[in-house]
């Protein structure tokens, strides 16, 4: 009787566990980050992690395909319209799609795109709302022409003349909702809102393919995960024939890249960019068969993405002898790029040179032979010699002298080291190991290098504050050229200029690429301002560091090819990436139970015992690793 008893436990959990099917299972996108999201507020967040939340959930007026060209998005077409005693190019109007819903379910208007334009852009508007103004210094005012037609003037906001908009098919701001934020100020929305709304259901209310899940603002505050779901009512299925074919989007954030790749080994993760180390120990597990059903993908990045060595050229901070360009340039020749690639990049990146990264070739300037800063160590200490930076006393530090730019400009005491601080993210354990390099290869030509390393955030504000010397820090940008120039020019200072840099030469030639629609011609102001600003070696750029993602082949098919088609990358954040409506979900297997059926009579109740303990565990490594859909892999 008691075999009897027992035996029917077991018949129901392999009953149980074996009738799953695919149509019961919700299919999840779990993505991992080693980036958090830094603010839900579109106006705030700094973080490229934060700016691919935006691209989830809320719309920009046109996106960008596989091949990194404008396409339509809430503008389904974008075109310049020639008015009377305006210069051609000047004038541009957007038709707006009627098939756009808020995610609270009111329509989009082209009310709420005048609104959004007008918000960024008017008069005074423009300072507090300064996170897109790389898009919005240019335009003056926006106008709605009919109910799916927007018109915007586009001007140069110094001389107040309206000028030709070359970038102006690419706006990348983000569309937020008038109705519910048309009543507050500029300096609310972008300094205090938090990016959601206490009443709204859901919390946060964009377009976007993916809306926020009832969970947003615990899961936020929690830091570990953020849970999006598809939005079935995007307008890209009227406009373009094209939906989302999974369910939900999960953000999942790590501090451990070890942790990150456990969780792709065990499926608790679909797809992930890794730091370099961990990458390379991916491939090498891919390679020797002990990691299975996993692709990867390492090339430049749709982003622009680069790092580099910044220099803040304020008259501030506490070493200013940094503010001679002789001195820089002394320093961009004591800088191995060749050796920081492999050795710390682990030989994922290229060799930093222009502003605008050869992902758009077309853009992108590369230095000839002769204007090549080569490392050379002995003739970078013969460039400080020269300058009047000596070691005066022979211990081995050199010091201003007279002759030196910056005892002559006032910026340094007569004797006084040549001492330097550099700020390093934390979050990057290679930034430490090239500050660290740097630091010993600096010492061989006389120059102290101390570093300090701190949480990106605490970076971002005391670079924007301009009174730091150096840091390691980052860019990423548009496949226009508009958006990275902008953040060098003077335009940008108490803006997104984290260095204070400017030039007479560089401002010309920027104002020259806005108003120029001839792409050759544009394409020699472009490449003037990224030549001028090598020279100035404001900027050390260190790396065009590549994408180092690895994804499962067994959960999700559709990855396609990121070499041929780089915005498909999860990096791209200019709103419907082409990726997620090409990912199909593979249905998975229930795992099998580790035991087989025992005979009846002496094993029953032992299998019994070994099912339960077996259920225990798997409950509690669930919970460890992320377990369901619904947690996180980082634990609870």
């Amino acid at each position: 009787m008691t075999v009897a008893v027992l035996a029917v436990p077991i018949a129901s959990m392999i009953g149980i566990v074996g009738k799953a099917t695919a149509a019961d299972e919700e299919r999840v996108l779990k993505v991992g980050f080693m980036q958090k999201i830094d603010s839900l507020n579109p106006y705030l967040g700094l973080s490229d992690a934060a700016y691919v939340f935006y691209s989830l959930v809320y719309d920009y007026m046109q996106s960008v395909d596989n091949d990194m060209n404008a396409v339509p998005n809430l503008a389904t077409e974008s075109r310049i319209v020639d008015v009377a005693g305006f210069p051609h190019g000047s004038v541009w109007e957007y038709d707006i799609t009627q098939n756009a819903f808020w995610h609270d379910g009111e329509q989009v208007t082209a009310e709420d795109i005048a609104w959004n334009f007008n918000l960024n852009a008017m008069g005074a508007n423009y300072t507090d709302m300064w996170a897109y103004q790389p898009y919005m210094y240019y335009a003056k005012y926006a106008e709605v022409m009919d109910e799916d037609t927007v018109r915007v003037i586009y001007y140069d906001r110094e001389t107040g003349e309206i000028i030709p908009c070359a970038y102006a098919y690419l706006i990348g701001t983000p569309m937020v909702p008038k109705h519910l934020l048309g009543e507050q100020s500029t300096s609310y929305i972008s300094f205090q809102w938090p990016g959601y709304f206490a009443n709204s259901d859901p919390k946060l209310v964009g377009t976007g393919q993916f809306k926020v899940s009832s969970d947003l603002i615990s899961e936020f505050t929690n830091g570990d995960q953020i849970t999006l779901e598809r939005n079935e009512n995007y307008h890209w299925l009227a406009d373009r024939g094209m939906e989302i074919k999974f369910d939900k989007l999960i953000m999942y954030f790590y501090d451990d890249d070890t942790a990150m790749k456990i969780a792709l080994e065990q499926k608790q993760l679909d797809v992930a960019q890794f730091p370099p180390n961990t990458f390379r120990s991916i491939e090498d597990d891919i390679a020797a068969g002990s990691l299975q059903n996993v692709d990867t993908y390492s090339g430049l990045k749709c982003t622009q993405y680069w790092t580099e060595i910044a220099f803040n050229m304020n008259i501030a901070g506490p070493n200013k002898w940094r503010l001679d360009p002789e001195a820089r340039h002394a320093l961009a020749q004591a800088v191995n790029k060749t050796y920081i690639i492999n050795n710390f990049y682990k030989g994922y990146g290229k060799e930093g040179t222009g502003l605008i990264s050869p992902v758009t070739p077309f853009w992108h300037w590369e230095p000839s032979a002769a204007e090549h800063w080569d490392y050379d160590l002995t003739v970078a200490a013969a460039a400080l010699q020269a300058a009047g930076y000596i070691d005066t006393n022979g211990d081995g530090w050199r010091e201003c002298t007279v002759t030196s730019a910056a005892v002559q400009n006032g910026w340094s005491l007569e004797g006084s080291k040549l001492n330097l601080q550099m700020m390093i993210r934390m979050e990057y354990p290679e930034e430490k190991e090239i500050a660290k390099y740097l630091q010993e290869q600096w010492a061989l030509i006389g120059i102290d290098l101390s570093y300090d390393i701190m949480l990106e955030d605490v970076l971002a504000k005391n670079a924007y504050a301009y009174g730091y010397d150096s840091m390691i820090w980052y860019w990423s940008a548009d496949p226009d050229p508009n958006f990275m120039l902008f953040c060098q020019s003077k335009k940008s200072i108490d803006g997104w200029s984290d260095n204070m840099y400017t030039n007479p030469a560089y401002e010309e030639n920027y104002s020259a690429s806005i108003r120029e629609f001839d792409e050759t011609t544009r394409q020699e102001y472009v490449r003037n301002c990224q030549k001028i600003s090598y020279q100035d070696a404001a900027y050390i750029l260190l790396a065009y560091v590549y994408s180092t993602y690895a994804w499962r082949t067994d959960t999700f098919s559709g990855w396609g090819d990121w070499g041929a088609d780089p915005a498909r990358s999860l990096d791209a954040f200019w709103t419907a990436n082409p990726l997620f409506f090409d990912l199909e979900y593979i249905p998975q297997e229930n795992p099998p139970f580790p035991w087989v059926a025992v005979a009846a009579g002496v094993g029953v109740a032992a299998a019994v015992v070994v099912a339960a303990l077996y259920l225990t565990r798997r409950g509690k490594k669930q919970r460890e690793i992320g377990g369901d859909e619904g947690g996180s892999p980082l634990g609870d």
